[in-house]
């Protein structure tokens, strides 16, 4: 048992295979002490890999099927709204691990862990991540923490994603590289304030770069790729390494500060591949017969726009770098009640889809199929009829082609039951459909009646079973030397819960890993302690205002 401090540093997307390259070439220096000290190996993913799933489960130690964030997006009970995910919705449904710790009266510090908005009053610090937090939100507690920020180290960036196009116009690339690299430089010196200067016992700091670089290089760094320019990539393509020598930097500073008691875990939620191509499983659907639209004018004006002009105003809005704004604001609009619903306005919707005649349907991007059965409001497929439906409806799935490469597009279609946990079994997807190397599902709102395939927003991505591990590096005092093992992202919490001498909640999925740190897991119920410390900070704060 460790009575150090836990660090454990996230590096979103960042594949096995860069860092081996990078240790191997002597440019990664630390990962490298740490592979040669300690233990080394990859963290599998969530299914699918999506960053804010994956992180979910990270942050909890729970499968999606018993946190209940099973995408970015989430489907109601027994109807057909969706939200956009946030902090509140898992905080609502499930337990982050510095909310134990907090009742156990120990520290965490947490910075860009998805969702994130809005932050977490527990002792410590917490920074919202760059997807869930708005423009005009606070983005840090305690609440001085972001002035002390903002006048120490320069403005934190919330919203990475303004002006993000594709990547292959090289014209914009390099503006959009300079602007990632900065913003990271910025994370790391954010992050060395925060190590320093507001002590925890926990430390849980995410930083997005790597995920942002490689979705904008798919073509650099994959000579396959339609789009792969050799020019251009002898001119980008050690962009990775180069970000990766800032965290490697990173990496060095805070070892050189840990006790010998402290341990240090690296890992990135899931790994990184070049995407060829896009489908779109509404537009399957309704081409197959399983999803119908209503009739109604503005759907048949929204359907001629996707069908004729969609492709033309994306390119446009791409070149003014606006269309990545406008998307994140059409999700985070999403039935909010906060102003006009943009993505009933400007978007197939819910309220689009004619549901009497549709018996399948997605509601967010990564492949997860719902049945309309009879629970919903306005259900299509009894009871009886479930097996049948769902079981042909997977094998039609299994055999779609590309029209013109003749290949199979869709590797495996997961029963739901066999991927997810049973707690939020209400609002869980039937089916999970992994596509191809080289392909993406992508966003159901953009529907196309005429066509299901398309080229993608972004040319790398992390949707198909290549992408499903990330890398893991641990090293410190309690930490063995091993390696090649595979952790999973729900082994994160408990692991680092007996590391600070807690007992691990027994409503986590996830394993103690003793294999990797010497620790002697115990397990207990709280029975109500993470609720009853929520409540007392309430009532606390609300005096400290009057």
């Amino acid at each position: 048992m460790s009575d150090g401090s836990v660090y454990v540093f996230g590096l979103d997307g960042v594949p096995p295979e860069l860092v081996d390259r990078g240790i191997d070439a002597g440019r990664l220096p630390n990962f490298g002490r740490m592979r040669a000290e300690g233990t080394d190996g990859t963290t599998r993913s969530t299914v699918p890999p999506l960053s804010m799933i994956a992180w979910s489960s990270f942050a909890t130690g729970r499968n999606p099927g018993n946190h209940g964030v099973y995408n970015f997006m989430l489907k109601e009970e027994g109807g057909y709204a969706t939200d956009f995910v946030n902090a509140e919705t898992l905080r609502e449904q499930s337990v982050p691990v510095w909310e134990y710790l907090d009742a156990e009266g120990h520290r965490s510090g947490v910075m860009n862990v998805m969702p994130g908005y809005p932050p977490s009053r527990t002792s410590g610090f917490h920074i919202s991540d760059n997807i869930t937090t708005p423009s005009s939100g606070s983005y840090a507690f305690p609440d001085e923490l972001q002035a002390d920020i903002e006048e120490r180290v320069g403005e934190y960036d919330v919203d990475p994603y303004e002006g993000y196009d594709d990547g292959t116009d090289e014209a914009n690339l390099q503006g959009l590289l300079d602007n990632f690299f900065e913003i990271e430089k910025n994370r790391v010196e954010v992050a060395k304030l925060l190590v320093e200067e507001y002590p925890c016992d926990f430390h849980s700091l995410v930083f997005s770069g790597p995920d942002n670089v490689l979705h904008v290089l798919g073509h650099v760094l994959d000579e396959t790729h339609p789009k792969h320019d050799p020019e251009v990539a002898r001119k980008y393509d050690d962009k990775p390494l180069e970000l990766l020598e800032l965290y490697d930097e990173f990496l060095g500073w805070v070892m050189e500060r840990m006790d010998d008691e402290d341990t240090l875990m690296v890992l990135s939620d899931h790994g990184h591949g070049p995407v060829y191509k896009t489908i779109n499983l509404n537009s399957w659907l309704h081409q197959a017969g399983y999803l119908e639209l209503e009739s109604r004018p503005w759907t048949r004006l929204k359907q001629f726009g996707y069908n004729h002009v969609y492709d033309a105003v994306e390119t446009v809005m791409s070149e003014l770098n606006l269309f990545s704004k406008l998307k994140m604001g059409v999700a985070r609009t999403n039935g909010d009640g906060s102003g006009p619903d943009l993505a009933e306005l400007l978007t197939i919707s819910r309220k689009d889809i004619d549901w009497s005649r549709t018996a399948a349907f997605t509601v967010a991007s990564g492949g997860q199929i719902y049945l309309n059965t009879d629970d919903h409001d306005e259900g299509a497929i009894p009871d009886h009829k479930y097996d049948e439906v769902r079981e042909r409806l997977r094998e039609r799935l299994l055999a779609v082609e590309h029209p013109e490469r003749g290949e199979r597009v869709i590797d495996s279609v997961l029963y739901g039951e066999d991927v997810y946990g049973d707690e939020y079994a209400d609002t869980r997807p039937d089916l999970v459909c992994m596509p191809a190397p080289g392909y993406q599902i992508q966003y159901p709102q953009t529907m196309k009646t005429k066509r299901v395939f398309a080229d993608p927003p972004k040319t790398g991505s992390h949707t198909s079973m290549n992408e499903m591990h990330g890398i893991f590096y641990a090293w410190g005092g309690p930490v063995k030397q091993e390696t090649s093992v595979t952790v999973d992202l729900t082994d994160f919490a408990p692991t680092a819960c007996s590391l600070l001498d807690v007992p691990v909640p027994a409503e986590m999925d996830g394993e103690v890993r003793d294999d990797v740190v010497d620790v002697a897991p115990e397990r207990a119920r709280y029975d109500g302690k993470v609720e009853a410390k929520r409540a007392v900070r309430e009532v606390t704060e609300e005096l400290s205002v009057d």
